[in-house]
């Protein structure tokens, strides 16, 4: 069985190391981004023609495939594609490394499906688009450490790397990758109260924009409750706020949410 290679850049990469991306999508568009001038990607799914839009607007090299069937003999492979779609696939020979970003598909799983010497889960997030994402990642206890360095490689063309236990993937993905939903919103909230309160929707979104940005880098060197304390004088405008919030309850929801998410991960 052949696979059939197009390349769109006549230039021989003689020392880029070749890496098979399984998957278009927005976080394989991302990661693609950060590793093409560092790998030699090939791309492959299940759609031709969305294969080909997505090589040819990054300039990287399709991988189109028969029967669904991928050769990953002596391979490195990046799975990028929805968890459900991964039975869709066939993977022949055995890998030397797979980086799995599959929400909820345990390394288990990942050997029951394809043969590798070495396994890696990874957990990006939605900030991967401007390169600031925090990337779990945790291995089986035989992978080579050599691997090991390569997924920082990888994932850190995005952003960061935290290495963890895969036991705590579920919560780690619940924080890092369902919680930017729950902070969209909060910022969707505050600009409907600016709007509701007399702001234009643009007024309300200049200030809530610059707020997450300036917030972010304060937090970087302050613990949340003291950065809370520094804005609320006894008595005043913030504390009035505050104390509406906390009569709803909005802590105990949040841990509920991030509870919720931790167990279906």
């Amino acid at each position: 069985m052949r696979d059939s290679l197009i390349s769109l850049n006549p230039t021989p990469h003689k020392t880029m190391q070749t890496l098979i991306v399984v998957g278009y999508g927005k976080m394989a568009k991302s990661l693609a981004l950060g590793l093409r001038d560092k790998y030699r990607l090939k791309v492959c799914g299940r759609n031709n023609a969305k294969i080909q839009s997505f090589c040819d607007e990054l300039g990287l090299t399709p991988l189109f495939l028969e029967d669904s069937t991928i050769l990953v003999e002596g391979e490195e492979i990046l799975l990028c594609i929805k968890p459900n779609a991964l039975k869709e696939f066939r993977f022949q020979g055995k890998s030397q490394c797979v980086y799995s970003i599959l929400n909820a598909v345990s390394i288990a799983t990942l050997k029951e499906s394809l043969e590798s010497k070495n396994y890696i889960r990874a957990m990006p997030n939605v900030c991967a688009s401007v390169k600031q994402s925090l990337t779990s990642l945790c291995s089986d206890e035989s992978c080579d450490e050599f691997y090991k360095k390569k997924a920082c490689e990888i994932f850190e063309s995005i952003g960061e790397s935290l290495w963890i236990e895969e036991r705590l993937f579920p919560i780690a993905t619940a924080l890092g990758g369902c919680a930017p939903a729950f902070l969209s919103l909060i910022a969707e909230s505050l600009i409907d109260g600016g709007v509701t309160y007399g702001l234009t929707r643009q007024e309300a979104t200049n200030i809530v924009q610059t707020l997450f940005s300036g917030f972010s880098e304060l937090l970087k060197q302050n613990h949340p409750v003291l950065l809370k304390e520094s804005v609320m004088s006894p008595g005043g405008s913030t504390a009035q706020g505050v104390a509406v919030l906390e009569k709803c309850a909005v802590k105990s929801a949040f841990l509920e949410a991030i509870l919720a998410s931790k167990n279906f991960a």
